[in-house]
């Protein structure tokens, strides 16, 4: 027996896996969703600001202990898009839009 949405007549059985099991009548609605994760971990040598307490650069591994290490220190976090000379590409950083 197939499982018909009640709203707009879709047999959601045939849906690729990941489908929005939800609509308002339109059947389009039932696009599979994306989703982006972003971890914790991170692998970032710091040279200037947040190094240690005796000027050597210090190396995180989560963005939470960055982070906090910021805050404590009144600092605020930003990319410098900084690409080779004679591009605007640079495979460190990337636009998000």
């Amino acid at each position: 027996m197939p499982n018909i949405c009640d709203r707009c007549g879709v047999d959601i059985d045939t849906l690729p896996m990941g489908s929005w099991p939800f609509c308002k009548g339109n059947q389009a609605d039932h696009a599979p969703g994306n989703s982006n994760v972003i971890g914790d971990e991170i692998d970032v040598e710091i040279k200037h600001g947040l190094c240690n307490d005796d000027g050597t650069p210090k190396r995180y591994r989560s963005r939470t202990q960055l982070n906090k290490d910021a805050k404590a220190r009144g600092l605020t976090s930003y990319v410098v898009h900084q690409p080779p000379p004679g591009t605007d590409k640079s495979k460190h950083t990337s636009r998000w839009v």
